[in-house]
């Protein structure tokens, strides 16, 4: 319980000093919500003739099977954002930039990716991101900009609104959780994302998850501490989104002073890691998860 209240106090203490990053708007909406909705995130040119080339472009892609799931992603390292330049103009926008590190509680760079996911797409269990959940004890970002439309019945992003508050409920569902998960829990509990039941958040006083059904160019950017998932669907479905996160550790009282955000590190990050444990997988000290498949574009189904 000391980790949880020390780590929500300091990534309050660096919003604070990074408040002015973002307009006030923005801040009250994310400070009252744990997420922030904004639709038209790019110029609707810009916009337009960044999904006409990208939808179409076979990249260099790795997949990961959860469940009936599969998440497809491609890493943005720089030459990803030599061949999109409105891609690589918007992550480099002081907006951006803003929004991402006030959220962050950081200004370290976020990793980012081109995510596709293709639910209900194969023979398996259920997904397990259908279950709300948190992925973390501790503040941390995701953000998602949609490349096509979200609909109801298309597995969208829900969050429930305020969960990412340290209010003394959720402290105490934190402190039981963590006394019953090792006998209890399941696997991704166990590991510290701790799953919710949509029939807990009354008595946490939250309300019921937001749907982010929304059209193509929406960004939502979310502290994924806070309670989120996929929703459910009748049908197999196809999303196709920007991709960042950011989850630095919660114990530094500064927002900056991270050597894997200079350039030349920050943009080659996730290829890096991925053949870091490309590496050790070899040598069995290691899962790698996300296995190569070549290029593919956006949509297009594995092999």
């Amino acid at each position: 319980m000391w980790r949880i209240k020390a780590a929500h106090g300091l990534a309050g203490f660096r919003r604070r000093r990074l408040r002015h990053l973002i307009s006030e708007d923005l801040r009250e909406q994310f400070d009252h919500n744990g997420f922030v909705l904004l639709p038209e995130a790019m110029a609707p040119e810009d916009f337009a003739a960044l999904k006409g080339t990208l939808l179409e472009a076979a990249l260099e892609s790795r997949s990961h099977q959860q469940g009936d799931s599969i998440t497809r992603r491609v890493p943005i390292g720089p030459d990803v954002r030599r061949r999109f330049p409105q891609l690589n103009a918007l992550i480099e926008s002081r907006r951006w930039k803003g929004l991402m590190a006030y959220v962050a509680s950081t200004r370290s760079e976020p990793i980012y990716y081109i995510q596709t996911i293709f639910g209900g797409a194969v023979e398996g269990p259920p997904d397990p991101q259908l279950q709300l959940h948190a992925d973390t004890f501790h503040p941390s970002l995701k953000a998602w900009l949609f490349l096509t439309d979200v609909e109801e019945n298309g597995r969208p992003l829900t969050y429930v609104a305020g969960s990412h508050r340290l209010t003394e409920k959720r402290v105490e569902w934190e402190r039981k959780k963590s006394m019953e998960v090792l006998s209890d829990g399941d696997r991704l509990s166990q590991r510290g994302s701790f799953r919710v039941a949509e029939e807990e958040l009354a008595a946490l006083d939250l309300p019921a998850p937001t749907h982010f059904v929304v059209p193509a160019n929406t960004l939502v950017v979310a502290d994924t501490c806070g309670f989120h998932a996929r929703a459910n669907s009748s049908v197999p479905t196809v999303r196709l989104e920007l991709f960042a996160y950011c989850r630095r550790t919660p114990f530094l009282p500064w927002t900056g002073f991270d050597l894997l955000s200079w350039r030349p590190l920050a943009q080659r990050r996730a290829d890096w890691a991925n053949a870091i444990v490309d590496w050790l997988d070899r040598r069995g000290l290691m899962k790698q998860h996300w296995r190569p498949i070549g290029p593919r574009r956006a949509a297009e189904p594995d092999a």
